[in-house]
């Protein structure tokens, strides 16, 4: 599986979580973000546009970067913790982009001790404003803060895997 992993604000890319996966068989692109840039989403943008991914994940604002980027590229996403409230800061995301919104289901891991993005919000968000491709079954809950532990995130991506294969073989059918 190709995976593009976007890593939050304050972290690296190449983390653990990519090792963990690339260590499973995925090839898996982790790029650094400068999330302060305005020029980020664009350049992450034309990077997805570049290659097909079959899965973006997202951790934090990395999270808001790959919900619309799933949008706008029909691409699942898996999101963890993810920045759809609630930033500390609001980078450009796609204004320049004329296309439709496209279909893209949505794998939510939120920690239930997060106390910088707080989860309540995060579901009422989605609940708001994703109501083609939200759906609450697609969401593990977890007794842990804002960066998700490695374990964690290994049991929540086998747990999704084999979802997001099958989001991805309907999508391609849809066309």
């Amino acid at each position: 599986m190709r995976i593009l992993f976007l890593h939050g604000l304050e972290s690296q890319p190449n983390c653990q979580k990519v090792k963990w996966l690339q260590d499973q068989g995925h090839q898996v692109q982790s790029p650094e973000i400068d999330y302060h840039d305005n020029q980020s989403y664009e350049n992450i943008y034309k990077l997805t546009r570049r290659n097909h991914y079959h899965v973006i994940v997202g951790s934090s604002m990395g999270g808001w970067f790959a919900w619309n980027l799933g949008k706008e590229l029909g691409v699942p996403v898996l999101l963890l913790n993810p920045a759809l409230h609630s930033r500390s800061i609001e980078p450009t995301i796609g204004s320049w982009i004329d296309e439709e919104k496209k279909m893209s289901k949505v794998f939510l891991a939120i920690g239930n001790d997060d106390i910088i993005i707080n989860p309540v919000k995060t579901l009422q968000w989605l609940r708001e404003n994703d109501k083609r491709d939200w759906n609450p079954n697609n969401c593990l809950e977890g007794e842990y803060g804002h960066r998700t532990p490695v374990d964690t995130f290994k049991s929540i991506f086998k747990k999704f895997h084999f979802d997001i294969e099958f989001a991805n073989e309907l999508q391609h059918r849809l066309g």
